[in-house]
């Protein structure tokens, strides 16, 4: 944790001020029956607040001494960000002890006095309103990603705990980076989802794109259709409109960056079996494509996965999308049988 001069945090809404997040219908049912829950598997939001309440019972039914060694000690509770905390709830926020913070350890039982960002946010006053008067609640706020060394926006869920007869706060948060403000070309580029592939970080490098598309609209295209950051050697974006045709592709064998390659629906009679995969994206707004299709890098065809996501542009639906591929070639496919 940072003081006033270097800490931004940006606390903001409440638990009813949150539908997005708080009205999962299984909201009620989260409980910690089993092991399931840990801090490897937290990826979205609705994985926070299960992994919050799993830790709440877990201090409830193993006791808070237990607890205290297992959050700071076990793989299950901490993993790179993810980590339990609990803090003070206190009116008087500049006085707030920690009572668990994985990160630093040493600090526990310490205040670390008034912490006020770069909007005027008192955080422990915020913590304090929502568990005292909501019982539970997310905050919006940027902290030190202790795994990059950075002050980046985080989204915590907590929950009100007794602490030896102190009131508190439970909570546990994770880092977004695809969201405004959060697509840093050094975390979030084509040359790391090529090192590094995954579903996960496909759908960030494809939000990230959309968001430049949306802010910038179709002058964005020549960018994302040639930039290094966009385009590394097998990732490359492309744009449709909701008819299928191509706006823009950052495919090298368009010929030249931004040129018109067909995309997704010219394969439709072969990988996709007639699926209109262009609608599905379009209904859905986001959506998963698995098929097989030729890596330009290496010529041959392999299995990839796509993901495709839906924005507005001056007023006009764009599919933006990209993909990796699995590594696993199939020389004798033949993606048109008939």
């Amino acid at each position: 944790m940072k003081h006033r001069h270097s800490l931004l945090l940006i606390p903001l809404i409440l638990l009813a001020a949150a539908p997005a997040f708080a009205d999962h219908p299984d909201a009620e049912a989260l409980t910690c029956a089993d092991r399931s829950v840990s801090a490897r598997a937290v990826r979205t939001t609705q994985d926070v607040q299960a992994f919050v309440q799993c830790a709440y019972e877990y201090a409830q039914e193993m006791g808070l001494k237990e607890a205290r060694r297992a959050f700071n000690e076990d793989e299950r509770w901490k993993s790179g960000p993810i980590y339990v905390f609990v803090s003070e709830a206190t009116p008087m926020s500049d006085q707030a002890r920690l009572f668990i913070f994985p990160p630093t350890p040493e600090r526990e039982g310490t205040s670390l006095g008034l912490l006020i960002d770069a909007y005027g946010n008192d955080y422990y006053k915020e913590q304090h309103r929502i568990v005292s008067e909501f019982g539970a609640g997310w905050l919006y706020y940027s902290f030190t990603n202790f795994t990059t060394g950075r002050d980046e926006p985080k989204l915590a869920y907590i929950k009100s705990i007794d602490w030896y007869g102190t009131p508190a706060a439970i909570g546990a948060g994770i880092y977004l980076r695809d969201i405004p403000g959060t697509c840093e070309s050094e975390d979030v580029n084509a040359m790391a989802l090529e090192d590094n592939p995954s579903e996960e970080r496909l759908r960030e490098f494809v939000r990230c794109a959309a968001m430049e598309l949306e802010s910038k609209g179709y002058f964005a295209t020549i960018t994302l259709g040639a930039d290094p950051r966009w385009k590394h050697g097998s990732i490359y974006l492309f744009g449709l409109d909701t008819y299928g045709s191509a706006l823009f592709s950052g495919d090298p064998d368009s010929g030249q960056p931004g040129g018109g390659v067909p995309e997704l629906n010219d394969m439709m009679d072969g990988p996709f079996g007639g699926r209109d995969v262009v609608s599905v994206g379009d209904a859905f707004g986001e959506t998963l494509l698995y098929y097989t299709a030729r890596n330009p890098a290496s010529g041959e065809m392999q299995d990839k996965v796509t993901f495709v996501k839906r924005v507005v542009v001056f007023g006009l639906p764009v599919l933006i999308g990209a993909g990796y591929y699995s590594g696993y070639a199939r020389p004798d496919y033949n993606p048109f049988p008939f």
